[in-house]
Order: C-alpha cells, then sequence, then structure tokens
C-alpha cells in the first residue's frame, strides 16, 4: 500500500510550522490524525489510535468513515457540533471526551484534541488531532464514584451522629461536616456546623469540654470512647461518642467522630438499679441496699471512732388492719409509716423496708444515749398516731429493737442479730415499745 498523500503532507508541514510540532508533542499520546475538510472523507489516522482501540491498523483505511462507525454516536454529535465552533471562532477549543467501542466490545474512553489548519483567507482546509487513551482514569473516577456514593450511604444512612474535624497544626479543631442523624438529632444544621470550631457551634462552656476530648484524641492517636451530656438545641442528651484520628505522617489531621444517643438507655439503667435498690411501694431502701449501706456506714464509723444506732422495727396490728380493710389499706399504711420514720431521721441516717411490715433504721453519730432515747421514743409515737386511709381509722404500733455500733457488735451480722433479738423480746412481753440491747 503506497503511502498517504496526507501523511507526506503533514510530515512537510512539520517541517516547515514548528508550533505544529509542537502541538503534536504535547497532545499525541494516543494517536495523531489528520483531516482533509476539503475532501472530508479522507483523515489520516496514525496506527496508534488503532492499536488502542484493538485493531489491526493494516485492515483499516485512512477514511472518516472507519472511525466514525465506532464512536458512540451521541459523542460523534458533540464532535460534529465543536468542530463547528471551532471553524466558526478560532478561540472555540476542539477539546472533549468521546467514547469508542474496543475490537471486543469494551469502551474506550479517548479526549480528543485539535486545531484547523486555515488558508491566507481564513478558511479552514485541514484539521490536526490528537488522542489520548483516559479510559484508567475514567474507571477510577467512576470507582472514586461508587467509593464516595457508599461512604454517602453509610454517612447518611446510619442512625449514629456522625461528624468530622479537621485538626490544624496549631490543635485547633474546626468541623468539616456532620449527617443527616446528627442534624437531626442535635438539631444543628450542616449550614451552622461547617467550617466552624466548637465555641462557635456550641459556645464556650460545652466547646471547652468536647475539645479536651478531641485533644485526648489527637495526644494517643488512637480511637477513644467516652460518654457525655450534653445541652444542645436538641434537648439535653446522653452520648456514647467514638473519635476515630485519622493520621497522616503519623499527625492527626482528621478526627471522625461517631455519636450513639444513649439518653433512654441510661434512664432505663437507673430504673432497673432503682428498682433493684429500692422498695417499691414505699420507694425506701430495701433489704440490699440497706445492707450495703451498713457496711460503709461501719467502716466510716470504725475510721471516725463513732457510734450509731441500728433500729429493727415491726409493726403491731398491721396483720388485722390488711386482713380487715384489705391489701390495699395495708399498702397506704406501710407508706405512710415510712414517711413518718423520715421525718424523725436526719438526711445522713438511712430508713429502710426489710420486707412485709419489718423496717430497719440507722441513725449516725451518736453521741449521747438518752438524746438516742428520746429520738426513738418520739419515732414510736408518731407511728402510734391514727391514720385516717379512705375515710377509715387505723392505729397502729411498733415494737422496735435498738442495737448499738461497736457496744453491741461491730460487724452488721452482729448488729442485725442483737436488733432483731431485742425486738422480739418486746413481742413477748406483749408487744408495743422500743428497747436496748442488753445482753444475756
Amino acid at each position: 500500500m503506497s503511502e498517504n498523500y496526507l501523511k507526506k503532507e503533514l510530515y512537510n508541514l512539520i517541517n516547515h510550522d514548528t508550533s505544529i510540532f509542537d502541538f503534536i508533542q504535547s497532545g499525541s499520546l494516543d494517536g495523531i490524525w489528520y483531516w482533509d475538510l476539503e475532501n472530508p472523507e479522507h483523515e489520516w489516522m496514525s496506527s496508534k489510535f488503532w492499536e488502542t482501540l484493538g485493531y489491526d491498523p493494516k485492515e483499516k483505511e485512512h477514511l472518516a468513515s472507519e472511525w466514525q462507525d465506532i464512536i458512540f454516536q451521541e459523542d460523534l454529535k458533540l464532535a460534529m457540533d465543536n468542530f463547528e465552533k471551532h471553524f466558526a471562532n478560532r478561540t472555540h477549543p476542539f477539546d472533549q471526551i468521546v467514547r469508542y467501542k474496543h475490537k471486543n466490545n469494551s469502551t474506550v474512553w479517548i479526549r480528543c484534541r485539535g486545531m484547523a489548519i486555515r488558508d491566507e483567507n481564513g478558511q479552514p482546509i485541514r484539521m490536526l488531532g490528537a488522542h489520548t487513551d483516559i479510559t484508567d482514569l475514567k474507571k477510577a473516577e467512576k470507582e472514586i464514584t461508587r467509593l464516595s456514593e457508599e461512604y454517602e450511604k453509610v454517612f447518611n444512612g446510619t442512625q449514629d451522629a456522625m461528624f468530622l474535624i479537621k485538626v490544624s497544626g496549631d490543635n485547633k479543631f474546626r468541623y468539616i461536616r456532620n449527617n443527616l442523624a446528627h442534624q437531626h438529632k442535635t438539631q444543628i444544621s450542616l449550614q451552622e456546623f461547617m467550617n466552624k470550631s466548637p465555641h462557635e457551634v456550641l459556645g464556650r462552656e460545652i466547646g471547652n469540654v468536647v475539645s479536651d476530648n478531641y485533644q485526648k484524641c489527637v495526644e494517643t492517636k488512637t480511637c477513644i470512647t467516652y460518654e457525655e451530656e450534653l445541652d444542645l438545641p436538641g434537648g439535653n442528651r446522653i452520648w456514647s461518642t467514638t473519635l476515630t484520628p485519622i493520621l497522616e505522617d503519623n499527625r492527626t489531621s482528621y478526627i471522625v467522630g461517631s455519636s450513639t444517643d444513649v439518653t433512654e438507655q441510661k434512664k432505663l439503667e437507673l430504673e432497673l438499679k432503682y428498682r433493684a435498690n429500692y422498695d417499691k411501694l414505699t420507694e425506701i431502701p430495701n433489704r440490699s441496699l440497706f445492707f450495703e449501706k451498713l457496711e460503709e456506714i461501719i467502716k466510716e464509723s470504725e475510721q471516725n471512732k463513732e457510734m450509731f444506732a441500728m433500729l429493727f422495727l415491726d409493726l403491731d396490728g398491721y396483720k388485722a388492719i390488711n386482713d380487715n380493710y384489705g391489701h390495699a389499706v395495708g399498702d397506704k399504711v406501710l407508706i405512710t409509716v415510712a414517711k413518718r420514720l423520715l421525718e424523725n431521721i436526719k438526711g445522713s441516717d438511712v430508713v429502710a423496708r426489710m420486707g412485709g411490715d419489718e423496717f430497719m433504721v440507722i441513725i449516725q453519730n451518736i453521741r449521747d444515749l438518752n438524746v438516742l432515747d428520746k429520738m426513738v421514743e418520739k419515732m414510736h409515737k408518731n407511728i402510734q398516731e391514727v391514720m385516717y386511709i379512705d375515710n377509715l381509722k387505723c392505729n397502729i404500733d411498733s415494737s422496735i429493737g435498738i442495737a448499738i455500733f461497736p457496744n453491741d457488735g461491730n460487724d452488721s451480722g452482729t448488729l442485725f442479730r442483737n436488733a432483731d433479738f431485742t425486738m422480739y423480746k418486746i413481742k413477748k412481753k406483749g408487744k408495743g415499745g422500743y428497747q436496748f440491747y442488753e445482753s444475756t
């Protein structure tokens, strides 16, 4: 096959016009083309172009129809429109990305650039161009788009409140963005959040609190998890927050934050703890919490060399009220007794319900047994006062056994047994009254 005349012509042009040579040098990475605009079917394509598309260059003729048959038709229209604009206006660049069908039916992305060669009247007579295969770049862009979309799905699809923080060189923090869950739960919009410091978004006090945690993450260069209670526009909530540092050159450049609203969980935990330690009916400590507090008071009293009194109290006449008037009235009697006991103690003292109609009282820091005697007498008389419940007149009495720490025992078991023993001595004598433990 004889050498194509357009190729010869181009070579002659290169020898006489260095700007054409410079253009080829900078642009012809994956093929050069030279087009006779006076005979539009004639176009020379360098071998590299066809090789890029998987064809043997020897099989291809230097005709415009050869490439126009395998270009995506919508992209051909784009190229032709740009041809017309470039012909009409020298400053309009002929530069676009088009798609070709590879011989194996895959898609090849080509950047196509060109310049018109004009006659002395400025009319375009030839077109010189270069092809660059950018398929790998397009694949990378597609992968980046996919990853970005997946990131957005995760970032905005999660129920956790997520946020991104930029850490500057002087360890200053600035929020980059927050996800939809964060915006919804905190009532802080993206516009209010983006490019703001913690102090600008949250105020001075809360800003200091969160910044201290961000600083800890920066310094340790590890994930940290903590709980924080924050009063935000969305309300006062408790958050479990995890901060994950993003390291660049062994320096924390960003922090990814993820917060879960644990307010209801904490309320439930407190409620369960309360139920485990407090009597449901009277709302005073139960048997379990009483002995826990007793151990603490024993240790404290030993250290301070102080006395305290343990009172074991059993109601007299309660069973008759329960039997005659029913459990609803009986329950209200127990609630009233608990309130009267609380009225007769100091803030550091303890009143607990052991179960049934039995109560325990701890009176701390006893210095004078005579004073204690008067306190217990007042408590006993207070319980004896008539109760009016649901228009019913209820009379109740109590038997109270008293053990003194450390005189009557220096451990919880001994004190409890001695107070219990003394209370039953009163019961045997005819019920009603109070008595201090006496060793036999």
